[in-house]
Order: C-alpha cells, then sequence, then structure tokens
C-alpha cells in the first residue's frame, strides 16, 4: 500500500492507493490562514501539524508514503527541529519590493531558476527578518519529511521553484544565498525528484514528489503520451514533459526519471467563472453559469470579454446572460490557446473542474482546432504512482 500526500493551498489530503494504484481510502482536511496588513498570509504551525495529523488518522498498512506539495510556503526551524515562526504562504505579498531590489542584484535569475523572482523568492524576506546561523530553512513538504524521518531534505523541482537552487548549476546558486543572507548549512540537502529522501524509524520510505502540476502531470503519464496538459482550474496551466532543460521564458524545472518539464500559467481561470456567477442572472450555480453558457453561439453575437481589466465590449442591449456568460469562456479560452501554442505538443489533455465542462471544452477545442482527451491529473495519483517507482 501507498500513502500519498498532497499538501494543497486550500487543504491537505491524503491517499491510500493499493499496488495497481487504485484508491482505497482518503481524508482531507482544510486550512485556515491568518491575513494581516501588508500583504500578510501565513499558516500557524500548529494549524499545519492539526492537518496533518488528521490525513494521517486511520492510514494504515503502507509501505512507502510519497508526498506532492504547493512549492514555496516556508518556516523556520531551530538547531532542535522546533518552528520558530509561521509557515509563510506562497501567496504572501511581502516579497515584492524586496524581489524588486534583488532584480539588479541577480541580472541572470531567469537562467538559473524556474521563473520571475516573484513568486520565486519568497524566501529572500529572510533577509529582512534575519535567522540564526544555527536555523535551517524548509518548504512545507520538507517539514513534514523531517516530523516524521528528522532528515533535512528537499527534491530538486521543489527547490528550483524557490529561488535559490541553481538549474543550470544543479545546487544551491551561491549568488542568491548571498543575496538573502542564507548559507548552504541553513538549507536542506537536495535529492531528485520521485526519489527516496528518508526513511522513518519504522523503515518506511518517504518520497518527495515535486509540486502538484508535477505529480498531476505524472498521473495523466506525460513522460510515456509525449502529451501536452491543459488544467483548466481556478487558474489555467499548459504543461509538458521534455527530456532536455528548455530554455529561460517558460516556467521550467525537473520531471520524474531526469527529465524536465516546461509550464505556461494563467492566473486567470475558474475564479472569473465563480466571479460571474455572483452577478449574472441565472448563473448562481456552476451548472447554471454553463447552462448559460452553451446556450450562446459562438462569437456571442459580437460580444467580447477582457479578463485583464473584467469588462466587456460591444456590449448591447441584445445581449443577454448566456451572451456573458459565453464570452468569459471564450476569454480564457484565448488565453488558454496562446499558452497551449507557446508550450508546444501536438496532443492535449485536459483536466481540472473546467476539464469537466463540455461546453468549456468545445470552446477550447475550436479555438486550438484540434481533439481533447479528458484525462486524470490527481497529484495524489501521480505522486503514489512516482512512490510505487521508486521502491520497485
Amino acid at each position: 500500500m501507498i500513502l500519498a500526500i498532497d499538501l494543497g493551498s486550500t487543504s491537505f489530503k491524503a491517499g491510500l492507493f493499493d499496488a495497481r494504484l487504485r484508491l482505497v481510502r482518503s481524508n482531507s482536511a482544510p486550512l485556515k490562514y491568518r491575513y494581516a496588513a501588508g500583504g500578510h498570509v501565513e499558516l500557524e504551525v500548529p494549524v499545519v501539524d492539526a492537518a496533518l495529523r488528521q490525513i494521517m488518522a486511520g492510514m494504515k498498512g503502507y509501505k512507502v508514503i510519497a508526498i506532492t506539495s504547493q512549492a514555496q510556503t516556508f518556516t523556520v526551524l531551530n538547531r532542535r527541529g522546533q518552528p520558530t515562526r509561521p509557515f509563510v504562504s506562497w501567496q504572501d505579498r511581502r516579497a515584492a519590493r524586496a524581489c524588486a531590489a534583488l532584480n539588479k542584484q541577480l541580472p541572470d535569475f531567469s537562467r538559473h531558476c524556474s521563473f520571475s523572482l516573484v513568486p520565486a523568492l519568497q524566501i529572500c524576506q529572510l533577509k529582512h527578518a534575519p535567522i540564526r546561523r544555527d536555523e535551517t530553512v524548509l518548504k512545507l513538504p520538507s517539514y513534514a519529511v523531517h516530523r516524521w524521518t528528522g532528515a533535512t531534505v528537499t527534491d530538486e523541482n521543489i527547490a528550483a521553484m524557490g529561488g535559490l537552487y541553481s538549474l543550470a548549476e544543479s545546487r544551491w546558486w551561491p549568488p542568491a544565498l548571498r543575496a538573502c543572507g542564507l548559507r548552504v548549512e541553513q538549507l536542506p540537502r537536495v535529492v531528485p525528484v520521485g526519489t527516496v529522501a528518508a526513511h522513518t524509524p519504522a523503515g518506511i520510505p518517504v518520497i518527495l514528489a515535486g509540486n502538484d502540476q508535477t505529480a498531476g502531470a505524472y498521473a495523466a503519464r506525460l513522460d510515456e503520451n509525449g502529451a501536452t496538459l491543459v488544467t483548466l482550474g481556478t487558474a489555467q496551466v499548459a504543461y509538458r514533459c521534455v527530456e532536455k532543460l528548455p530554455a529561460a521564458g517558460l516556467v521550467r524545472g525537473p520531471y520524474p526519471g531526469g527529465r524536465f518539464y516546461e509550464m505556461a500559467v494563467d492566473s486567470w481561470g475558474a475564479n472569473l467563472t465563480n466571479w460571474a456567477e455572483t452577478i449574472l442572472t441565472g448563473c448562481e450555480t456552476h451548472d447554471k453559469f454553463f447552462a448559460q453558457a452553451a446556450q450562446s453561439p459562438a462569437g456571442c453575437h459580437g460580444l467580447r470579454f477582457a479578463a485583464a481589466t473584467g469588462t466587456w465590449s460591444h456590449l448591447a442591449l441584445h445581449h443577454t446572460a448566456a451572451d456573458l456568460a459565453r464570452s468569459i469562456l471564450e476569454e480564457l479560452s484565448r488565453r488558454m490557446a496562446a499558452m497551449v501554442r507557446r508550450v508546444g505538443g501536438r496532443r492535449v489533455l485536459v483536466a481540472g473542474g473546467g476539464g469537466g465542462r463540455p461546453v468549456w471544452r468545445k470552446i477550447l477545442a475550436d479555438e486550438l482546432r484540434m481533439k481533447l482527451v479528458r484525462t486524470e491529473a490527481d497529484p495524489l495519483l501521480g505522486a503514489a504512482r512516482m512512490g510505487k517507482e521508486a521502491i520497485r
């Protein structure tokens, strides 16, 4: 049995899988963040500990643990292994000003790291809240591993998204460390994604399965089918597995098996459809929104929506709620199609909540002028697959 864990942004989840990767049992625990002025978004350590205990409850008989996670959330441990401050969420906005200053210090940042300074270098906040020389910085999945095994370790996929690890040099990057006032000794050991990171006292291997997008892509077996995975979720993502490290420009990083990924991300997605449900008559639920959108023809009678400004153009008295609803899906599909063309690939798999909506799939398929294939891209399943293969 394999215990797969997904340390997501809104909740932690766990799934117990059998040897054929069939889900046997699942648990989840919602998270409650602390918000404060100045862009503070933090998770208190007791909240994290309680959520970990909740998702592990009742999970028995597993021989391996595999963890995937949100990538940027971190805390600091003292020499006794105790957290000294809350977890800073990847959603926290305090790093923006510090990162702007670092642009001058790290002009070749994009060559070394997965993507742009913000939000990649969240950890630069530590320069203005210095840690002791005997303290250690750990991302969320590494904290879980440390709790269970005592080891301080991360995987290269998560490390590359943190801004301190060089993809070009495959090591912690000295210029970035100096810019943030950190030393190598204050960071965890790095292992390849999808491999055994440590063992529990009972001898159970713990596999680090990278960020949740990578785990989802591994569930969809992009390493075998060569497809591009499109996720129509709160944000929109186009993701592809490749053999060599891509050039800077798209989000990129290590993929299991010595491969790499390239990814385009759009912060606009189902968050727009959720917003529309609050203002459009007859669109008060997900089902009603998509039912309305299906009633409008392609082109929405000339109506066009712009995500960047949140406005409609060419709006006239003859337009209906159905036209307004469909115009949002057409805008999201135009944006997604542009990302797919940047990432490349001849076959497209679609996942996420929006992928289960026929009208959205049809609009996107028409925009791309290709057939879309619905797939399963569950990060828990992907982590379980990595766990199974790591101990094979």
